[in-house]
């Protein structure tokens, strides 16, 4: 068990000759002290008690706030000690100083958020300032602390949403809020509050989400098949400023279905050997994709690889607003998009999202194991790719019962 001490830092002298007082915390022998933001000197302070004397001219409240500090401190001890788990005093003082830090929910999303943008996570960045915008859209003016988020307040966040659902079917709202809307803003708040009790902000018992069920819609399908594939390599896109943004889908279909966020952002650099090698935007992962001669023709129209600090595609053009640029463009490229798929007459429109989802399906199709699709999208788990691919299953499944039963 760690042991807390209040101590006279001798070794340090104040201008006015005082010595700060420290709180000292001790486990495994290593030390780890903290300022309480006062000071005494030698003859105001009881060396006996470590506490100051009656000559301190603060003695009554400092003397409570030390013991008060003393006491948190130790109760911090103990809640760590029942855990069972191995801590350092480093630890402890960092539960105090979240504990005594009485943050509200809004200071820590911004904290999160700022971390976010510091390490190049803009687009985790923009989820949680959506999901932050929300919650304050539903708590109005009632400021919340961590530790007011308890199970209470998570269900009426829920029935709030929900009832934003039926008044857009109402046509009561214009901003749409869909099923998995509400998936999406419960699925982020738990998020942020698992950081949270991480951080030590939340004790894990006090856990709001325990028995909270968050549901999620069956999405439309966005898998084309091939033939849909074929219809847009066919096309004449010299039309309507076309040609960059078929070029783009096909692309991300020719290298397994690669995130519009990853082919924004490729550089002549990542050419090497006839491999596309990059690293995953979203996830860190490395990639190595051998180039086709599908791929091999869209890419001389748009670089000759003499740079390798250049960008593959027009895209990304301002230094500095490289995010910007990327998030524009996607805006763009979807609209584009579904200009195409109006030209192909297609039931449903075409986004940056349907080439990785139509790669999975085709894959499959194709008798490709989903093991091996889910190595191709960089999938952690098969479970994801199945998500992929659950639409294409029934397809196969129905048609299936139409011959048997016909």
């Amino acid at each position: 068990m760690a042991s807390v001490k209040v101590i006279l830092y001798e070794h340090k002298t104040l201008s006015d000759d005082s010595h700060p007082i420290l709180i000292s915390i001790i486990q495994d022998k290593k030390r780890k002290t903290m300022s309480l933001g006062y000071s005494a000197t030698k003859n105001q302070w009881n060396y006996d008690k470590n506490l100051p004397s009656k000559k301190h001219p603060n003695f009554s409240l400092l003397s409570m706030k030390i013991k008060r500090v003393k006491a948190d401190i130790q109760g911090i001890i103990l809640d760590l000690d029942n855990k069972g788990r191995h801590y350092t005093a480093e630890d402890v003082l960092k539960a105090y100083n979240n504990n005594s830090t009485d943050m509200t929910f809004k200071e820590y999303c911004e904290k999160l958020i700022k971390d976010m943008e510091q390490s190049g996570k803009r687009g985790n960045a923009i989820v949680y300032n959506s999901a932050l915008s929300s919650f304050l859209d539903f708590a109005q003016k009632k400021s919340y602390s961590i530790s007011d988020i308890d199970y209470e307040t998570v269900k009426r966040y829920q029935n709030f949403l929900e009832r934003k659902v039926r008044e857009f079917k109402k046509m009561k709202i214009t901003k749409k809020l869909t099923g998995n809307g509400i998936s999406f803003y419960m699925r982020t708040l738990r998020a942020i509050i698992n950081k949270a009790i991480k951080d030590g902000l939340m004790d894990e018992r006090q856990y709001p989400f325990k028995n909270i069920t968050i549901k999620s819609e069956k999405t439309r399908k966005r898998a084309v098949d091939k033939s849909v594939i074929k219809a847009l390599e066919d096309m004449d896109a010299s039309e309507n400023n076309l040609q960059l943004y078929k070029d783009l889908f096909l692309f991300s279909f020719y290298n397994r279905g690669m995130n519009f966020v990853d082919i924004s952002f490729l550089k002549a650099g990542n050419i090497q050997n006839g491999r596309i090698t990059y690293t995953r935007q979203k996830t860190r992962q490395q990639f190595s994709i051998k180039i086709t001669d599908k791929a091999r023709e869209i890419l001389s129209r748009y670089n000759d690889l003499s740079d390798a600090d250049s960008y593959i595609f027009p895209i990304i053009n301002r230094k500095g607003n490289e995010y910007q640029d990327y998030r524009n463009a996607m805006r763009l490229m979807n609209k584009k998009l579904k200009i195409i798929s109006e030209i192909l007459n297609l039931e449903a429109p075409l986004t940056t999202y349907v080439s990785r989802h139509s790669w999975a399906t085709i894959a499959k199709r194709s008798g490709v194991a989903t093991s091996v699709i889910s190595e191709g999208l960089g999938h952690t788990t098969e479970e994801v790719t199945q998500i992929y691919l659950d639409s294409f299953e029934n397809d196969i499944l129905d048609a299936a019962n139409d011959i048997i039963t016909g």
